[in-house]
């Protein structure tokens, strides 16, 4: 019988909000993980809890939320904050960035980082000081190239928050349910651009990591959101699950991942896993897939 291709684990983590757990940090380091993708908004420009996660003993990519440069948006220019989150992560931050996975046959490119969704930058100013970037088009073309240096052809794009193009109900995966008008696309416009831009160099983008959308909607109030849909051929998922901490019982808490299972470039399966106080886990179901037109 032929040998059985191994297969690798990725974990993602979805938008902390400081919801994390010494018992957390114990099963990603027991998990064999190949890699470990954090969404953002780890904390509202929380170094301690920025060190938390650069202090992992995993293979690891963070990619920075809205929350973790909150008062930067205002001041327009990195706080300092912000500067020591980014020297904690060090290379682990993969805003712009590439790294090959070599265990599932991809490469992770990073897109955005920072993203509050909607048609605006926010802070033109700030990406502009960090990246060099001005607009969306700009932003594009840096996930692109970050992209040419890939080793392989089958992508994984980490991002904090989805493309455009994947719905505009409320309960879409990245649609907008707040504000007097709830109803429209709040995903990022340069992502859409650089996956399409991708996959006409010749790209798979086999899978989009990103959160920033939580899963419980604000209208209609407590109505869950889609999280996980495919499009032309590239599996999207939300981790957004918050808080990531669910009670169980008194004084106990379990908390979420998601988990995916890749071979030679092929996602093959994904599940939402729930850990114990012990750092076990203590729930698996497979993902609900939604398929977008």
């Amino acid at each position: 019988m032929p040998a059985q291709p191994s297969t690798a684990e990725i974990y993602v983590i979805g938008d902390v909000h400081k919801h994390w757990r010494v018992e957390d940090a114990r099963f990603l380091e027991r998990s064999g993980a190949a890699h470990v993708l954090f969404v953002g908004d780890l904390g509202d420009e929380d170094v301690d809890m920025v060190g938390e996660i650069a202090r992992l003993a995993v293979p690891k990519a963070v990619m920075l939320g809205n929350h973790d440069a909150w008062q930067s948006f205002t001041l327009k220019q990195p706080s300092p904050k912000l500067i020591a989150s980014l020297d904690l992560l060090d290379g682990d931050h993969l805003a712009y960035e590439v790294r090959d996975l070599p265990e599932a046959g991809i490469s992770i490119v990073g897109a955005r980082p920072f993203s509050w969704g909607g048609k605006s930058l926010r802070s033109p100013e700030l990406y502009e000081r960090l990246y060099g970037v001005k607009d969306h088009e700009g932003s594009a073309s840096r996930i692109v190239d970050a992209a040419q240096g890939a080793r392989f052809q089958d992508l994984l794009i980490l991002a904090h928050n989805g493309p455009t193009g994947l719905g505009d109900r409320p309960r879409d995966i990245w649609g907008k349910d707040f504000g007097s008008h709830p109803g429209g696309d709040w995903g990022d416009q340069d992502l859409e651009m650089a996956i399409a831009d991708l996959v006409s160099q010749g790209f798979r983008v086999r899978c989009v990591a990103a959160g920033h959308m939580h899963d419980r909607l604000a209208t209609p109030r407590g109505a869950q959101r889609i999280r996980f849909v495919t499009k032309d051929d590239t599996f999207y998922l939300n981790s957004a699950v918050v808080p990531r901490l669910r009670p169980v019982g008194p004084n106990e808490f379990w908390g979420h991942f998601v988990r995916m299972h890749w071979s030679r470039g092929e996602l093959l399966r994904v599940e939402e896993i729930w850990v114990d106080i012990h750092g076990r886990i203590a729930e698996v179901r497979a993902a609900e897939l939604a398929k977008v037109e």
